[in-house]
């Protein structure tokens, strides 16, 4: 039976050379296709980009069912229309990543007195099996604390510096 086909749109992108090399060592080292490694890179840019916005607005409600911020009176992951104004001690996602910077970002949270959760995506009888290569972590951090930890997340893992 065929693979249903994605509901997408094609692209077509003048990029300067070293940034197209830069995203092929990318896609190799984690053997992925050219599309999906690039999907990755612009949905975690794009999520970041989002949030932040969302903040400077002053206008954020909390979905108790995602864990997730937002600026409107539905939740766009779930749907629901059951959002409130956040609390100082909700936990609210920040982040995916990877395991290798998954590591990072804990010691870096946990450097600066930042309590958070972590949740696996895949879990582990799926990583086990796949390779824990391929797992990736969602982290949870207090509202009292979010914009710190998206700062430090930001300023830690921002693209420019990365050479």
């Amino acid at each position: 039976m065929p693979r249903k086909k994605k509901d997408g749109r094609f692209i077509n992108y003048y990029i300067d050379r070293k940034i197209y090399e830069r995203l092929e060592r990318y896609a190799d080292d984690k053997g992925q296709q050219m599309t999906t490694a690039l999907e990755r890179i612009l949905s975690e840019h794009l999520d970041r980009y989002e949030s932040a916005k969302q903040h400077e607005g002053g206008n954020v409600m909390y979905c108790p069912n995602c864990n997730l911020l937002v600026n409107s009176t539905k939740c766009p992951v779930c749907g629901s229309k059951q959002i409130r104004e956040p609390l100082s001690d909700d936990y609210c996602y920040l982040v995916e990543k990877e395991l290798i910077w998954a590591e990072a970002l804990s010691d870096l949270l946990s450097q600066n007195d930042i309590p958070f959760l972590t949740k696996n995506v895949l879990g582990a009888g799926l990583a086990a099996k796949l390779g824990s290569g391929v797992e990736r972590t969602r982290f949870y951090v207090p509202y009292a604390y979010y914009k710190n930890a998206l700062a430090l997340e930001e300023e830690f893992f921002c693209a420019d510096t990365i050479e």
